[in-house]
């Protein structure tokens, strides 16, 4: 085939209150770097044109290596080794570093595309989601996105009937959607995991 999976970090330390990864996954683990370009120049060589990285929270590769690692740094030594197509996913929207979208407007093989979860469209909801970020930090993510990638594509997912959700909050987020114009975008009815907050 000419395209491969590479997973660059396991668990996830969010704790989003709907969310049952961190207490199955564990903490947030990444793979050395050295390690990720070795498997990526193997997968060159036999023939592999794209390649999609993979982890519950890309944006945040890195944390607890030694050394300068960076989710950026590490797609920038990808696009270097000339990998034809880069993907990426997923992205959490409050660990997503200007850094990373300088990189996206810089590197020549990282697709223009990005998928980063909104999950609401009102900040009271997103704080009782614990996604520690504003609509209007949010917003703002996207424009600088829409800046440094002019023709990106951005996806996005959204929870609806999350517990405590109102007609008006449900309203405002369908005006976030009209708004922002995402190229596509998932949508889910909450559903309780056990022994989430959100359940209880």
């Amino acid at each position: 085939s000419d395209a491969a999976y590479i997973t660059i970090m396991y668990g996830c330390d969010n704790f989003c209150s709907y969310c049952i990864v961190p207490y199955v996954r564990g903490r947030e683990r990444s793979r050395e770097m050295e390690a990720i370009l070795k498997e990526a120049a193997e997968l060159k060589a036999a023939g592999v044109k794209e390649i999609m990285l993979l982890g519950q929270n890309v944006n945040s590769y890195g944390k607890g290596l030694a050394g300068d690692v960076s989710f950026a740094k590490l797609l920038r030594a990808l696009d270097d080794m000339g990998i034809e197509r880069i993907r990426f996913m997923t992205s959490h929207p409050k660990d997503l570093s200007d850094e990373l979208i300088q990189a996206m407007g810089e590197c020549k093989h990282v697709l223009p595309q990005f998928h980063l979860p909104v999950q609401a469209g009102n900040d009271e909801v997103l704080r009782r989601m614990n996604r520690r970020y504003t609509r209007a930090q949010y917003m703002e993510k996207l424009r600088k996105l829409r800046e440094a990638v002019p023709d990106i594509g951005l996806t996005t997912d959204i929870i609806v009937g999350f517990p405590g959700e109102t007609e008006e909050d449900f309203d405002e987020l369908c005006e976030f959607v009209r708004d922002v114009k995402f190229e596509r975008f998932g949508v889910f009815t909450f559903s309780p995991e056990e022994d989430t907050p959100a359940e209880k």
